[in-house]
């Protein structure tokens, strides 16, 4: 594999393989070298699928950052996830199966973007906090002068009607 097809590899994958690895529950600096490290076994690589076989090269790399992650939560004692291949392989199916369906999965994201616009200014200030700013529930609560089991339900609440949101405009392109 020469370079430019690599970087064209990673300019096609990345994002999935980011968001496939935090599925499998690899916290965020463990996925960020697992997706590096997937790239870099995939340049090694003297076999790989044809480069015109998106989906087959998707598969593929999920395939080699899969075997990392497994491969990580053994040698990882102090791991906090617990995971066997059986268990690794039923989420392969579900994030074939629900998550891709057949495409990129960037139809969720996009469902989830359109879902965010839609949200009420207050609640998108709370998932900001949350997320963006990386702010506890009590920091939270004491900025928006709530308790901090509200700011437990709101959130619950908001995550609600965006799974409920993405769910509809899904299944509005599906139909």
């Amino acid at each position: 594999m020469d370079r430019d097809t690599l970087e064209t590899l990673v300019r096609t994958h990345q994002a999935e393989l980011y968001r496939y690895v935090r599925y499998l529950g690899a916290d965020v600096p463990v996925a960020e070298d697992m997706v590096q490290d997937t790239f870099l076994a995939a340049f090694r690589s003297r076999t790989h699928p044809a480069a015109d076989d998106t989906q087959g090269t998707a598969a593929w790399l999920r395939g080699v950052a899969r075997n990392l992650f497994l491969r990580h939560c053994r040698r990882s004692s102090a791991s906090r996830v617990q995971a066997d291949s059986e268990l690794v392989e039923q989420a392969e199916d579900i994030w074939a199966g629900e998550f891709l369906r057949g495409s990129d999965g960037f139809d969720y994201v996009e469902a989830l973007r359109k879902c965010l616009q839609q949200l009420p200014d207050r609640h998108r200030q709370v998932l900001d906090m949350r997320y963006a700013g990386r702010k506890s529930r009590s920091e939270m609560a004491q900025a928006l002068s709530m308790s901090e089991d509200g700011i437990k339900s709101l959130l619950r609440r908001i995550r609600t009607a965006l799974a409920e949101c993405v769910r509809r405009r899904l299944a509005m392109e599906n139909a």
